[in-house]
């Protein structure tokens, strides 16, 4: 039996991603890996910051209670230049990334963030993810704030928003 691909209407998608960057179709929650990794592929931001999908030429507008992008978990690696870096591992997708120390802030709630996808998206730590990577945080020299200890680099964390 073949499936049917995926259609989207022209009218208002009833997609939403809750705080825990579980997605949603109306009541019905959205598990098919293919389809998540469909919907990341097709992702977008609005001027507003408001989220979309883009497709098939149109933007679907989805709402979005935090950030589709949640960090499920933080290891620190040597990498094939002899470098040591970050690798973060996304919820519902199966390619991880590196951190980009220079991206993290601390958002309400006391909430750890750092941006995705080249820099175009923000992602939440999740408890786990966050403490996992609380064992490079450190007081900075003044001791007013937090840095990020990565190999020689000591990356300083805002709050309350991205520097």
């Amino acid at each position: 039996m073949q499936e049917e691909p995926f259609q989207m209407s022209s009218q208002e998608v009833d997609i939403h991603v809750d705080a825990e960057g579980d997605w949603h179709y109306g009541p019905r929650l959205i598990f098919r890996k293919e389809i998540l990794q469909t919907f990341y592929e097709h992702l977008g931001r609005d001027e507003d910051g408001g989220y979309f999908l883009d497709w098939q030429g149109a933007h679907h507008p989805i709402q979005v209670d935090d950030t589709p992008f949640v960090v499920t978990r933080v290891d620190k690696v040597t990498d094939e230049t002899g470098a040591e870096r970050i690798r973060l591992t996304l919820k519902h997708l199966e390619e991880a990334e590196w951190l980009d120390p220079e991206t993290l802030w601390v958002g309400r709630d006391n909430v750890l963030y750092c941006r995705v996808r080249g820099g175009s998206f923000p992602a939440r730590f999740s408890r786990p993810a966050y403490y996992q990577i609380a064992q490079w945080i450190e007081p900075d020299e003044k001791g007013e704030g937090f840095v990020l200890r990565v190999g020689d680099g000591r990356y300083p964390i805002p709050i309350n928003g991205p520097a």
